[in-house]
């Protein structure tokens, strides 16, 4: 009996994991999607000259990784203030508010630190159009991720 509740329970085990991995694999192999659509969609909307893009794709993916670590520190800033209690003191109420704007802060710093990089690899124009092609692409995805919810929805 005790080798049978063993191995039923080493079972739930692992058959957890697999499911918690499978999981994370699956938020990854999203993740790698989206990454690979956006550079696709930068590239073919920059018209990066070769020289321009030998140079500019270290910089843009170095910034693009700084930039979700600070995204996912404001998340985390905008969850504990969502959850903040009623009960907290005002020093403590002082405290997440100037966190959480300093986490607003950090990415607003990083994006100005990157600007001045961009300027130096590409001309004005480009550096302009790149800002707006991001903010297309976010379009972009929006709108698909909408119209792939509509079709779930009506065919599920």
């Amino acid at each position: 009996m005790k080798q049978i509740i063993f191995l039923i329970t080493c079972n739930i085990l692992l058959f957890s994991q697999l499911i918690v991995n499978a999981q994370k694999n699956s938020h990854e192999e999203r993740m790698a999607k989206y990454r690979t659509e956006k550079i696709s969609f930068l590239t073919s909307n920059l018209e990066l000259t070769p020289a321009e893009a030998e140079k500019f794709w270290p910089v843009y993916n170095q910034l693009d990784k700084q930039r979700w670590e600070a995204q996912k520190a404001r998340r985390k800033m905008e969850t504990k203030v969502s959850e903040a209690e009623e009960s907290l003191s005002e020093k403590e109420v002082i405290k997440l508010t100037k966190d959480y704007a300093g986490s607003m802060q950090k990415e607003g710093i990083l994006i100005a630190k990157y600007n001045d990089k961009f300027l130096e690899i590409l001309p004005a124009k480009k550096v302009l159009k790149l800002y707006k092609t991001e903010n297309d692409f976010r379009m972009y995805m929006m709108k698909k991720y909408r119209d792939q919810h509509r079709n779930r929805e009506k065919h599920p």
